[in-house]
């Protein structure tokens, strides 16, 4: 069959060139170049260096899983009429080949165990043939192995996150890190605080690694990589082991579908949400938002402040104990007892503002 060209010239028409369209960059981490992940596990640059990994890239999927295990040994806990009870489950997951220094998570599977403040409590053997049966199944469905292990720490919401390493998950990381490191598989350690994710509205993780028994952290330094020189903020914030571990970034990812679907629900539906829905009116927020007054209330209680109305007494009465050794821990505990109560100010007077908003628009009365 002839070509025809438009106005009777009789040179060709140009030939365009077709290729396939470009991969997303959001999806790249749907898919891995199996050559280079194996190669990755082969040379095992993380032997060389104890702080080689640097962020941790999770999935939607797998965040939410975490959230809903943990909030789920909180509920089971307060039903019980005692404390939330820790959760503790297995990440899938492997080394991201196209950015050095970073662990991917793609997916979570909860584990049968429960646990108290300071120990996780397991049935040794069910867990281990729960384990078993589990990466078998994996085994013929992923490409990717266990990676790492989560659990919570589903203490009362403090000034700062409970995001920490205990000795006993330091015990529990190191164990798996001299397993897992030496053929190719890097281990990762997460920990969920479930009741200030709750609080904040937002997701409450920390991602570690333990370093090895003859690395030496240089002096005063954080998990986070800051140099705090003392001793009782440092133990605070990340625990009596504060110098035999480090944390890592954690940033989330999903794919260009979801992404789009997700803006769109943002655009159209977040203000219906937003103006439908009343979170400090919630039963659970409620309850818990009283529990958090009382912890306040006990801290202050606590604090050696007393009334004197006689010489040397402050405008307002009160005064702190002479002793000048008290001095600092009684100016920490009435510092944490501030910050408690304007956390608490600033999301009660958020919450309010909601409600004169809605009640301005709709013409509430």
């Amino acid at each position: 069959m002839a070509d025809t060209a438009y106005g009777g010239g009789a040179a060709a028409a140009p030939s365009v060139e077709t290729s396939a369209p470009s991969k997303d960059s959001r999806d790249s981490l749907y898919s891995f170049d199996e050559a280079k992940l194996e190669l990755t596990r082969k040379t095992k640059p993380w032997m060389q260096d104890p702080k080689y990994f640097k962020k941790v890239k999770i999935s939607p999927s797998a965040a939410m899983k975490m959230l809903m295990h943990a909030n789920s040994g909180v509920e089971k806990g307060m039903a019980a009429g005692g404390k939330p009870v820790e959760i503790m489950g297995m990440m899938l997951g492997r080394p991201d080949t196209e950015t050095p220094n970073a662990l991917i998570v793609t997916d979570v599977f909860p584990l049968p165990v429960e646990g108290a403040e300071t120990k996780v409590l397991a049935d040794d053997q069910e867990v281990a043939n729960y384990m078993i049966g589990l990466g078998d199944l994996l085994e013929t469905t992923r490409k990717e192995r266990f990676m790492g292990w989560y659990h919570s720490h589903p203490f009362d919401v403090e000034v700062h996150s409970h995001c920490f390493l205990s000795s006993t998950d330091i015990s529990t990381q190191l164990s798996w890190q001299r397993a897992e490191d030496p053929h190719g598989n890097p281990w990762l350690a997460i920990v969920v605080d479930p009741l200030r994710s709750l609080a904040k509205s937002r997701p409450e993780f920390g991602a570690f690694r333990v370093y090895p028994p003859e690395f030496n952290a240089p002096l005063n330094e954080t998990p986070d990589g800051k140099i705090v020189t003392d001793d009782s903020q440092r133990v605070e914030l990340w625990g009596a082991c504060w110098n035999r571990y480090y944390s890592m970034e954690i940033e989330y990812f999903m794919s260009s579908l979801a992404s789009d679907v997700m803006g769109i629900l943002t655009e159209n539906f977040l203000w219906m949400r937003t103006l439908g829905s009343t979170p400090i009116l919630e039963s659970e927020n409620r309850e818990r938002f009283s529990e958090r007054i009382g912890n306040v209330a006990d801290k202050v209680e606590h604090c050696d402040v007393h009334m004197n109305h006689g010489a040397g007494a402050s405008v307002s009465g009160y005064v702190v104990a002479d002793s000048a050794a008290s001095k600092p821990k009684e100016e920490s505990a009435i510092s944490k007892a501030t910050h408690g109560s304007s956390e608490l100010a600033i999301e009660h007077c958020q919450g309010q503002m909601t409600q004169i908003t809605k009640s301005i628009v709709f013409g509430i009365k």
